[in-house]
C-alpha cells in the first residue's frame, strides 16, 4: 500500500529563507535517487525531486517530479501523505468528490459518490477515481483547506476512526495520489505533479 520513499533519507539539495521582503519566497527542495535499497525493490534508476514552498502565511505548494534515468522504462504510483487537523472528526466535511467512482477499502468495493459532502461517522480509506484539480476540507472551525492541484489523476480519504484511538479524532487525511493508472516514463522522460494547499473561510 505505501512505497519506499517515505522510508528513506532525501538530500536537501536547495533551500531559501525569506527573512526579508525582497528574498526568495521560503523553500526547501528534497531529492531522492536509487541506492542498494531501493534497487533491491525495484530495479530501476531514477531520480526524485520534491519541492516545498511556503507561499505567504497561509498558503504551501508542493511539486513533485520524477526522471527515469534508466535505460528501459518504467511504471510507478506515488501519494503525498498530507494530513490535516480538524476541529473533530464528525464536523470535517470533505467537498468536490461527488459523482465520483470511488475504492472503499474498508468494504473492498467500488461505490458511487452520491453525497454532497464526505463525512466521517467510521474509519474510512477510499480512493477518489479522476478527481478534480479542486478539493475543499471543511475543518468544522468556519475555515477549510482548498486543496488545487496538477497532473495528479485521484484522491484518497482516510480516517483510522478508532484503530489510532489517541488521535482519530483530531485529522483527517486528503490526499493527491495517483492511484488507478500508474504513470509509465521511458528513459529520460520526466513527470511533474502539483498542489496548492490554501487555508480560506467557508
Amino acid at each position: 500500500q505505501h512505497g519506499f520513499a517515505r522510508n528513506l533519507d532525501w538530500e536537501v539539495a536547495s533551500t531559501a529563507a525569506d527573512l526579508l521582503a525582497d528574498t526568495r519566497t521560503p523553500e526547501v527542495e528534497l531529492v531522492l535517487q536509487q541506492n542498494d535499497y531501493t534497487l533491491a525493490m525495484w530495479p530501476y534508476k531514477f531520480k526524485m525531486v520534491f519541492r516545498i514552498a511556503i507561499m505567504g502565511e497561509e498558503s504551501l505548494r508542493t511539486e513533485m517530479r520524477i526522471i527515469n534515468n534508466d535505460d528501459k522504462p518504467f511504471d510507478f504510483t506515488a501519494a503525498l501523505h498530507s494530513y490535516f487537523e480538524v476541529a473533530g472528526i464528525e464536523k470535517a466535511k470533505v467537498k468536490g468528490l461527488r459523482g465520483l467512482t470511488y475504492l472503499d477499502k474498508i468494504a473492498g468495493a467500488e461505490k458511487t459518490q452520491e453525497a454532497e459532502v464526505v463525512q466521517f461517522q467510521s474509519e474510512v480509506d477510499s480512493v477518489y477515481y479522476g478527481a478534480p484539480n479542486f478539493v475543499e476540507l471543511d475543518v468544522g472551525t468556519g475555515a477549510g483547506i482548498a486543496i488545487k492541484s496538477s497532473n495528479w489523476s485521484d484522491v484518497v480519504v482516510w480516517n483510522p476512526w478508532t484503530s489510532m484511538e489517541a488521535c482519530y479524532k483530531e485529522f483527517c487525511c486528503v490526499e493527491n495520489v495517483q492511484f488507478k493508472n500508474p504513470v509509465s516514463l521511458q528513459p529520460g522522460e520526466s513527470w511533474l505533479a502539483t498542489t496548492d494547499m490554501e487555508v480560506v473561510v467557508l
